[in-house]
C-alpha cells in the first residue's frame, strides 16, 4: 500500500512539472504570437521603390514565414 502511494505521489510531481513546462512554453508562444501580429499588423512601406529594399522587406518576410513553420511545426509534433 506504501508503494502504491509513492508511486502515486511521483506521479503527481512529474505531472505538476510537465503541467508548469507546458505554461511556460504556452507564455513563451503568447508572447511570440504577440510579436508576429504586430508585425503583421504593420503596412509595408517602402521609402524607395529600390531593388534593395525590396529584397530586403521580402528576406524579412521569408524570416517570418520560416519562424511561423517552425513554431506551427512544433505545435503539430
Amino acid at each position: 500500500m506504501f508503494c502504491l502511494l509513492v508511486f502515486r505521489v511521483r506521479k503527481l510531481k512529474e505531472t505538476l512539472v510537465t503541467v508548469q513546462q507546458l505554461d511556460k512554453n504556452m507564455s513563451n508562444l503568447r508572447t511570440w504570437l504577440s510579436r508576429i501580429e504586430a508585425e503583421l499588423a504593420k503596412p509595408v512601406v517602402y521609402n524607395v521603390c529600390h531593388s534593395d529594399e525590396i529584397q530586403r522587406k521580402l528576406a524579412e518576410q521569408q524570416a517570418n514565414s520560416t519562424d511561423f513553420a517552425c513554431k506551427v511545426e512544433f505545435l503539430v509534433f
